[in-house]
């Protein structure tokens, strides 16, 4: 059974799995869900419909499910998916979605969310994702697996990010960053492949080769995107990965950061 602390309040309808722990003054909300072995920090709040997976911890002062930050917003019933493993630190906020998307916030599992770090409507956030104190995201960001945000970065909404990004401490992002690029700066620009994260996990030599000379193409020669992603087509690699680049550009709807 669930461990609630006697200062706790849980409301009628909340659902905790074998094993939930409820520190003192946590607040829980009659329509939040919480899987097994999951640990809640004294003074946070649980709100809406939301649903946390299975050995997540969420610190103190934490605030999951409060409604969105949109003046579109008129109390529509939406919700937020937190997934498994996942940790949120200190005085986070995660919103539930708006009426934009498809009225769910997700946050992927083993995600690591650090202090004062901030999740907006409608946000998708994959597996394992980081995101350093007081990161930001704006509404409809999508982050791709892996993705690693330095401290006080903000990203703008409707920004997507593909895998294995790395987004540099103290950045202004306001275009999409293709999978495995590094950007810094503000306005934020790309300096070059994450290679340290690529190397770190167990990219081989030839499919990092391969990436770096798609990045070549797209960032260090004097084309246009058109032009560029004609170039990637006649000369860039068949490795998935580089495939992968190549599709996430030629699909992006707000430009790359460059």
């Amino acid at each position: 059974m669930a461990t609630i602390h006697p200062t706790a309040i849980v409301e009628a309808g909340a659902e905790l799995a074998e094993g939930a722990q409820v520190s003192p003054y946590a607040i829980i909300g009659p329509t939040v869900r919480i899987g097994r072995g999951t640990h809640i920090g004294s003074h946070s709040i649980l709100e809406g419909r939301t649903e946390i997976g299975a050995d997540c911890r969420i610190a103190s002062h934490v605030v999951i499910g409060g409604p969105p930050q949109d003046v579109k917003y008129h109390g529509e019933e939406t919700r937020i998916e937190i997934g498994d493993g996942t940790i949120i630190r200190e005085f986070a906020t995660v919103h539930r979605a708006s009426t934009g998307g498809d009225g769910v916030t997700r946050v992927g599992a083993r995600c690591f969310l650090m202090a004062y770090t901030h999740i907006a409507h409608d946000c998708q956030v994959g597996e394992q994702v980081i995101m350093a104190n007081l990161a930001t995201l704006g509404g409809h960001v999508v982050l791709e697996r892996f993705v690693n945000i330095g401290g006080l970065t903000a990203v703008h909404q409707f920004v997507r990010v593909g895998e294995y990004a790395f987004l540099g401490a103290c950045s202004a992002v306001q275009q999409d960053v293709p999978p495995y690029v590094k950007v810094n700066g503000n306005r934020a620009k790309a300096v070059g492949l994450n290679l340290v994260g690529l190397r770190r996990n167990g990219f081989p030599s030839e499919t990092i080769h391969a990436l770096q000379h798609a990045y070549r193409i797209v960032f260090s020669r004097e084309l246009n995107t058109s032009q560029a992603l004609a170039q990637l087509e006649q000369e860039a690699s068949p490795i998935p990965e580089v495939q992968r680049f190549r599709a996430f550009i030629q699909q992006s709807s707000r430009g790359v950061s460059k």
